[in-house]
Order: structure tokens, then sequence, then C-alpha cells
């Protein structure tokens, strides 16, 4: 049972990471009305003020810790309710 929640907790880290990923691009978009400053757009990465790829990184940084803080409790608590099982 742990393997499973293990590989559960992996897949769903996986799948709200990218989904972050996502809705960060698509606020900053929204909101600057520019593309992300992001790997996935290298040309805009370099065509963007420092202070706007520092933004950007920032932003992705804090919401990818929390997204990972989320999910490993996620997981945690999985395992908890398993092992009582």
């Amino acid at each position: 049972m742990k393997i499973i929640v293990k590989l559960l907790g992996t897949l769903a880290s996986l799948i709200t990471g990218w989904l972050g990923a996502k809705v960060v691009g698509s606020v900053w978009k929204k909101a600057t009305g520019e593309q992300p400053p992001s790997l996935a757009n290298p040309d805009k990465q370099q065509q963007a003020t420092l202070g706007k790829v520092v933004a950007f990184a920032v932003i992705s940084g804090a919401s990818a810790a929390c997204i990972q803080a989320l999910t490993k409790r996620w997981t945690r608590n999985l395992e908890l309710k398993a092992t009582k099982h």
C-alpha cells in the first residue's frame, strides 16, 4: 500500500506542478499583457527586462514551493490513513 501511495504522491506532484506553472503563466499574461519570461518562452526571456525576469522567477518559485508543500502534506496524510487500516 505504501508504494501505491508514494506513486500517487509523485503523480500528484507532477500534475499539480504542471498546472501551477500554467496558472502562473496565465496570470502573468493577463496581468502584464505579455508572454511570461520563462524557459518555455526563451525569446521573451531574452527580451524582457531583468526586473520582469526576476519578478516572474520569484512568483514561479513561491508557487512551486507552496504546491510542493501541499502535495507532500497530502501524501503524508494518505500514508497515515493507509497505515491505520
